[in-house]
């Protein structure tokens, strides 16, 4: 089969031929349909995921079709259509027994531990299929696993945000874009923030009630007037950068709540008191779990959530490089690669 691997961090992705996998007891070989490209694969390509294995097939936003069963397996069949759940655990994990198997110490991610979906073919555990319950586009089905799972579980799991609040979504890409739709159908009045004019337009088409430049002036200070002048009541992060993680913690109000899902390796500064004085939360959200791909499907489905825009750039997979450097420049909110 072919696949797109990385061979070292900070290199190009290469072509590669390898075997096609057989599935072993409880596992089943999905033939990928799609699989978007998105910012935790440029963070694999600089090194971020400390003691990833190398070669290692990136791609961990996908979905495909059941292609193969291991020994053992039950509740799919050959020919059904499913969304990947990229995160295993052992047996009797703790983590995974209590519903959060994204934050357990022993997590094996594919596409990071093991070999990802930049691939014809991937192998998963069966409990790592979520099956839609009506017909979904590959590349949308691809995209709702990650691009809209992971801000809704900072939303709902993690910020546990609340109808008739006030939340800022700071960085309008493929996180924080899902965010703003994710927070109207929650009943949240929605301050959208970027430093793209276009970025800014999306988020207004999206249903943002208002929106800031992050390049003009001082945006704490607008977020906070729009916000009632105390602050929002719930900060989403969404960019990769401290000094924003820091801007996010000064757009907060009191009980707010600020969660982070950008990932940067930068220190950033926050002082205890204005922690304390403000009964501030500052929260980690790590991904999501399946039952967040299962709500992220059902919005679609109902109608709530819009993605079309994140799947405007489809290209095969001859040509993951080209997507990894169309979202490195910006040029691009997601990439979807086709097999």
């Amino acid at each position: 089969m072919r696949v797109a691997e990385l061979p070292a961090h900070h290199a190009p992705l290469r072509a590669a031929t390898r075997p096609v996998p057989e599935p072993g007891p409880g596992e089943v070989r999905v033939r990928v349909e799609a699989c978007g490209v998105c910012g935790s694969d440029l963070f694999l390509q600089k090194g971020g995921f400390a003691g990833a294995p190398l070669p290692i097939v990136p791609g961990h936003e996908a979905a495909g079709v059941v292609d193969a069963l291991g020994e053992g397996v039950a509740g799919v069949a050959r020919g059904d259509r499913v969304a990947l759940y990229y995160i295993t655990t052992p047996p009797g994990d703790p983590w995974a027994a209590g519903g959060r198997p994204n934050v357990s110490p022993a997590v094996q991610r594919m596409g990071v531990d093991v070999d990802g979906a930049f691939a014809e073919y991937v192998l998963r555990p069966v409990e790592a299929l979520v099956r839609p319950p009506a017909p979904v586009d590959p590349p949308v089905l691809a995209v709702l696993t990650d691009a809209v799972a992971t801000p809704l579980h900072a939303l709902k799991r993690v910020a546990r945000l609340h109808p008739g609040e006030t939340l800022v979504v700071l960085g309008i890409g493929g996180l924080g874009s899902s965010a703003v739709q994710l927070g109207k159908a929650y009943g949240a009045r929605v301050i959208g923030v970027s430093r793209s004019a276009a970025k800014l337009d999306l988020a207004r088409r999206l249903g943002a009630d208002e929106v800031v430049a992050a390049g003009e002036g001082d945006p704490v200070a607008r977020v906070r007037e729009l916000a009632g002048g105390a602050g929002a009541d719930v900060v989403i992060q969404c960019v990769g950068s401290a000094r924003v993680d820091e801007q996010a913690i000064a757009m907060g109000g009191p009980g707010g709540r600020v969660v982070l899902v950008g990932s940067s390796v930068e220190p950033f500064a926050a002082r205890a008191v204005d922690l304390i004085w403000r009964e501030l939360s500052v929260l980690g959200s790590r991904g999501f779990v399946p039952d967040d791909i299962r709500d992220a499907i059902a919005l679609h489905l109902d109608g709530t959530l819009d993605v079309g825009h994140l799947v405007q750039a489809v290209r095969p997979l001859e040509e993951a490089n080209a997507a990894l450097d169309d979202l490195r420049q910006g040029r691009v909110l997601r990439s979807v690669l086709i097999p």
